[in-house]
């Protein structure tokens, strides 16, 4: 049978975790978003066939989206082993784990300080608020979810330890720790969570333990508790290591990045500010803040002020009040990695840095707010009252918040909505409208970003591609210069530059900026495929066969590089070889008419009669000639050649004779011509093969 205040504690628990399903729900609705979903998830080469020792191997691998999160691209490979590349179960994941997360959490919280109410209000806020619509809905974000996971696992378990000490627990909280690292380096402030806790509520610093559970472990001296830390310090300190190595090989710590330490501190200042401003009134909520290398001084004087008066809050009732200094230091400490002090990329601050920093921040307000109105005479009618209208309020910003995931587009506009001159919404929103083959508003968002922020080359790479798409050859390339002098270094620069130098038929200067962007990054399968085609226009037949097998071997399921393969095989008379490739690209893409049209041809008209298949020539044949709608003269040529081998020589004179017509009326006289010539082997009733 249970208590009372174990029924309130299910209840609790029920709420939270209904609560966020309904909330979150129409997020399982929601398309992928074109900003990072796509590296880490669509176009990701070793995560689309799902799960596999390859895989896994590489999934401890830095430097893949200039991070190491190993652990979360496990979840994603397994999403991709469950749902394919459908973004509704990933989403759903999300959700899930928000909602453990917010379960937990509240569990946690109750079960060291045993106030159910203060933990109820401090779960819903973390399960409710605005500010964490970014963790959940962005399938790019796992890692904030996934992370947060193990972050109260470990917590859970260090409270375990702390109630009774033994290896087996101490080892388990080392674990967990672990785990979280791998799913997010941004655990790596953990360690000094552990010591506030350890100060209150756990009351292991104290002569007599805090109430109402005793860390009854028998360690009082802070020497040996700090001791009790340096194994979580020195994990904490490899993660780093590995997150920078990352980061620079990804190319996310870049020359742009690389501002002044005085407007890094000003920014840094502010965004505590911010974060706190957001979390009380969150409004102007976007998916990126553009970095701002000045601001005005009475802005940082705010900031400063802030955070000494809050600071000085804290210290004022540090013996009376501990969860003040506890929440504040958990908010200060946990921003640390991602408050710009190594300033990262090219944002600002960003709504999925709160995810775990909000939980100190709503600690503090929480157990201050209950405190400061213990002698009101309707003390708890009161705080309920509140309590339903806060959350209620949070609730409805949530689910206008979460709208505008829906789709890239709607998100990208209300960035700008926000802030018109986010030169990274611009640059992002003209890159979504590029996929969207809208190319004249593509290229207009991307000069509006150049425009603002002249020195950010990705905009001028962006900017660079849709001139391209364009035919805007000379423009293109005057965008990737500039970019060029801005980040010479840039994988993007040199990829963008290859393909403008191929595009204009330089296959050596397009080989050589291939070879430089593989440098940064070489695993990168578009990267060997790019070099391969490159060399293959060279007539470097075996060079260009290396890098594609590589590519193969980096991406199997890369269906032009199978073709392209293919086409290279061909030229080096390696016949059968060229069909296995053929028939492994349609075997991913089924409707695939350049490799259906080239494998009938083999089919139909290779010298050798053990490579010869008159009938499934036709077959092939007829499916390219549909899927082109008959309008491609060639490909009729193709089908009649393959029933001349099939035996069906009246098919054959037909087909040829349409092959010469559609043809002559394009101004192909060549191949009119030719079709003209077969036309008379086939009256003849004999099948046409090439010379050995």
């Amino acid at each position: 049978m249970l208590t009372k205040e174990q029924r309130r504690s299910v209840l609790v628990c029920l709420v939270l975790a209904l609560g966020t399903a309904l909330l979150y729900w129409p997020a399982t609705l929601f398309d992928f978003i074109y900003f990072d979903d796509q590296l880490y998830v669509l176009t990701n080469p070793h995560l689309k066939g799902g799960l596999s020792w390859r895989g896994l191997i590489w999934c401890f691998q830095a430097g893949y989206g200039a991070n190491w999160h190993p652990i979360t691209w496990m979840s994603h490979m397994l999403d991709c082993q469950c749902f394919g590349l459908e973004p509704g179960g990933p989403h759903a994941i999300n959700l899930l784990l928000h909602a453990a997360n917010s379960v937990l959490l509240f569990l946690l919280l109750k079960r060291m300080t045993n106030a159910l109410w203060r933990s109820a209000m401090v779960a819903a806020l973390f399960a409710w608020h605005p500010l964490h619509v970014e963790s959940v809905a962005w399938i790019a974000e796992r890692k904030d979810v996934l992370s947060a996971l193990f972050w109260i696992l470990t917590l859970w378990a260090y409270c375990n330890y702390v109630r009774k000490r033994g290896a087996a627990r101490y080892v388990l909280t080392l674990w967990l720790f672990i785990l979280g690292l791998m799913a997010k380096p941004m655990v790596v402030t953990l360690p000094f969570v552990l010591l506030l806790l350890d100060w209150w509520p756990l009351g292991r610093f104290q002569s007599k333990p805090a109430p109402p559970k005793p860390a009854d472990d028998g360690i009082k001296s802070p020497r040996l508790i700090l001791l009790e830390k340096l194994p979580f310090l020195f994990l904490a300190a490899g993660s780093c290591i590995l997150t920078l190595v990352a980061q620079q090989r990804g190319g996310a710590i870049s020359s742009f990045a690389r501002v002044p330490m005085t407007a890094r501190l000003a920014n840094s200042s502010l965004d505590y500010l911010r974060y706190a401003g957001k979390m009380f009134w969150p409004v102007d909520l976007s998916i990126i803040y553009p970095f701002v290398a000045r601001w005005q001084k009475w802005e940082i004087a705010a900031a400063v002020v802030f955070i000494i008066a809050v600071s000085a809050g804290a210290v004022f009732c540090v013996r009376t009040r501990p969860y003040w200094m506890v929440g504040w230091l958990w908010y200060l400490g946990t921003l640390v990695p991602v408050i710009g002090l190594v300033q990262v990329g090219t944002q600002s601050m960003a709504d999925r840095y709160t995810y775990i920093p909000s939980i100190g921040f709503s600690i503090m307000v929480c157990w201050g707010v209950c405190d400061f109105t213990r002698s009101w005479r309707y003390h708890q009618i009161g705080l309920g009252c509140a309590a339903i209208t806060v959350l209620a309020a949070c609730a409805i910003v949530t689910e206008k918040q979460l709208g505008y995931w829906n789709d890239s587009g709607a998100l990208f506009r209300h960035a700008l909505a926000v802030n018109p001159n986010n030169y990274l919404a611009h640059t992002y929103y003209g890159a979504w409208l590029r996929e969207q083959h809208q190319l004249e508003q593509a290229r207009m968002e991307c000069e509006k970003a150049v425009q603002i922020a002249p020195s950010y080359a990705m905009g001028h790479v962006f900017l660079s591609v849709v001139l391209l798409l364009e035919g805007k050859t000379s423009e293109a390339a005057s965008e990737v210069n500039i970019a060029l002098k801005r980040e010479p270094n840039l994988l993007a620069v040199r990829a963008n530059l290859g393909d403008i130098y191929l595009s204009e038929n330089l296959y050596g200067a397009a080989a050589v900026e291939y070879g430089k962007a593989l440098e940064f990054e070489p695993d990168n399968p578009q990267l060997h495929f790019s070099l391969g085609m490159a060399l293959a226009l060279q007539k470097k037949f075996d060079e260009a066969r290396t890098e594609l097998e590589t590519a193969l071997r980096l991406n199997p399921s890369f269906t032009d590089a199978h073709y392209e393969l293919a086409l290279t095989l061909s030229e080096q008379k390696k016949t059968a070889e060229a069909i296995a490739e053929y028939r492994a690209a349609l075997k991913i893409q089924r409707n695939f008419s350049d490799a259906l049209n080239n494998l009938a041809w083999i089919l139909a008209a290779n010298p050798n009669p053990q490579l010869r298949n008159g009938p499934e020539a036709v077959e092939l044949a007829e499916r390219a000639c549909a899927l082109t709608h008959d309008s491609q003269p060639l490909m009729i040529g193709t089908l009649a050649a393959a029933y001349a081998e099939a035996g069906r020589f009246d098919n054959a004179v037909v087909t040829a004779q349409k092959a010469h017509d559609v043809a002559a009326a394009q101004g192909k006289s060549d191949v009119a011509a030719r079709n003209l010539e077969l036309l008379q082997l086939y009256r003849s009733r004999r099948a046409y093969h090439e010379g050995p």
